[in-house]
């Protein structure tokens, strides 16, 4: 008899003044409902922030769930269901995603509890102890889970199954190492239509700019790269695998046929790293005619992008793109270990904006051995890419994510502390545009607060003064809530929304937007 499974995504907890944007499809938990479909396991999805979107509740002091509590959560689960798995994904979730668990636990003691996700990969001890979960899937998990599920049905031993962690006498166990999906075109499409995306498309939810009916989608699995500050080398390794451009346009194809999708935001942690690949992913998709727009909002490589591919990147539907020099001082990304030339990355952003893209940059200050010079190197860096063409830039304060080189050390030196909720509520903390904890060890929080506002002050002021248009632009983009970069969304959802739903503003704006459309 084929076991009864649940798929949870939890709700999402944030601080009242978040800048976080939507919450967005869950693309990996979708891929774990395929793999379990594809054995015919009988399965149920509950994704928490879909079906809870407006909902906001208390969860305690200045943290708020939004989506489903966990009363309705349970309330959802099938009370003969034998295995229930939880996605958990980001470390910020894990405080409000501890209590469902343990609550679910009260009221299914039979079932079999598992996590997998980036912050589960990386803190599986603290998922273990804290919570009476049964099992962790470690890194990628199509292959994991069905495995252990097989095993679970079966009931035979767990300790040859590789990439699960688990709880032996109170100790942490790691089984083996599990190697990475190598026939990435082999693994099972996501399974959307077990997921209420009709609601994802009702409230226009994205992770990048919203353009239209999106889903998240994924080319390429894995990043070769080992930056310091990131959890990814945990989670994936350094093996870098691609899908035949052919096998992702056959997914675009039958997303935009299937359910309507007209935009796809790329969650590739590398989008692009080899010329010919993209090139021959663009000239697919005008091959085949797709009327579609994609986005590459996960931080990309410059190199591979000449005008040539900047060109065929706009034409095929890509209509924005996030850099990630994350530093413009060169001392900082030798020691991070981010392998950027940014003298290329400035020829690479001009290209795109000449091509029509938008782009989008993603800079981090306050490393630990962050410097004031290493600040006003990235100050000027931040200058000339606004003079290159860059139109929309986040500036972030480091925080430390488990699993990260940088976390470890913090680790060491006896700065951070994962067992610590202190240590989860700074990381929700870094969702603020002035994080309250800075780790660096030769600025002050001050300085480091003030460098934010600097860094800002100068990217959008030179931009404006560069590109005047822009400034128009934006307002027109805002009041149409038709966004072309982060700033409008973000500025619109926490600034404008509400403003926007008053009937009286919305007779008043239909003037502003015809003043705004002449520019």
């Amino acid at each position: 008899m084929s076991l009864n499974i649940c798929l949870i995504k939890p709700s999402i907890l944030h601080k009242s003044s978040s800048f976080a944007l939507l919450p967005t499809a869950p693309l990996g938990l979708a891929y774990i409902a395929a793999a379990l479909k594809k054995h015919n396991y009988n399965i149920e999805v509950i994704d928490s922030s879909a079906e809870g979107f407006k909902q906001v509740e208390r969860f305690k002091d200045d943290l708020y769930l939004y989506g489903l509590n966990e009363e309705q959560i349970i309330a959802r689960i099938r009370p003969d269901v034998d295995v229930i798995c939880f996605a958990l994904m980001f470390t910020n979730n894990w405080l409000s995603s501890r209590s469902l668990i343990n609550k679910v636990r009260e009221k299914f003691p039979s079932a079999t509890l598992i996590a997998g996700g980036e912050h589960a990969t990386a803190a599986p001890e603290l998922c273990l102890k804290q919570s009476p979960l049964n099992y962790i899937v470690l890194g990628e998990g199509e292959e994991t889970i069905v495995e252990l599920v097989q095993a679970i049905q079966n009931q035979v031993p767990k300790e040859e199954i590789g990439g699960i962690a688990y709880l032996l006498e109170g100790q942490l166990v790691r089984n083996k190492a599990r190697k990475r999906i190598k026939n990435v075109k082999d693994i099972a499409w996501p399974a959307w239509e077990l997921f209420p995306i009709q609601k994802y498309f009702d409230n226009k939810m994205s992770h990048g700019v919203y353009r239209g009916r999106t889903l998240p989608v994924m080319a390429t699995r894995g990043c070769p790269y080992t930056c310091t500050f990131c959890s990814n080398p945990q989670m994936w390794g350094r093996n870098y695998e691609m899908r035949p451009p052919e096998d992702f346009i056959d997914e675009l194809e039958h997303l935009n046929k299937t359910y309507g999708v007209s935009n796809f935001d790329l969650y590739d942690l590398t989008a692009i790293i080899f010329k010919d690949w993209i090139v021959a992913m663009c000239q697919g998709i005008l091959d085949r005619g797709l009327d579609i727009t994609y986005q590459l909002p996960s931080g990309t490589r410059a190199e591979a992008i000449d005008y040539e591919v900047a060109d065929l990147l706009f034409r095929s539907g890509c209509k924005n793109i996030t850099y990630a020099p994350e530093s413009g001082s060169k001392e900082v990304l030798r020691a991070v270990k981010k392998k950027v030339k940014i003298e290329k990355m400035l020829d690479s952003i001009s290209y795109s904006r000449k091509a029509g893209i938008n782009v989008h940059l993603n800079m981090i200050i306050g490393f630990p051995d962050d410097t004031h010079r290493n600040f006003w190197q990235t100050w000027w860096f931040i200058v000339k890419c606004s003079w290159y063409g860059a139109n929309d830039m986040a500036m972030a304060v480091f925080t430390p994510y488990p699993g990260s080189e940088l976390y470890d050390r913090l680790t060491k030196e006896g700065k951070v502390d994962i067992f610590d909720d202190k240590c989860i509520i700074e990381i929700i903390n870094s969702y603020d545009l002035w994080p309250n904890k800075v780790y660096c060890n030769h600025m002050s929080e001050t300085m480091v607060k003030v460098y934010v506002f600097i860094a800002l002050i100068t990217f959008y002021g030179t931009n404006y003064l560069f590109r005047p248009l822009r400034f128009f632009k934006t307002i027109r983009n805002i009041l149409q809530h038709k966004h072309e970069s982060r700033l409008e969304q973000i500025l619109y959802k926490n600034f404008f929304r509400n403003i926007f739903d008053n009937v009286v503003f919305q007779k008043i704006s239909k003037l502003g937007n015809r003043i705004a459309n002449f520019f």
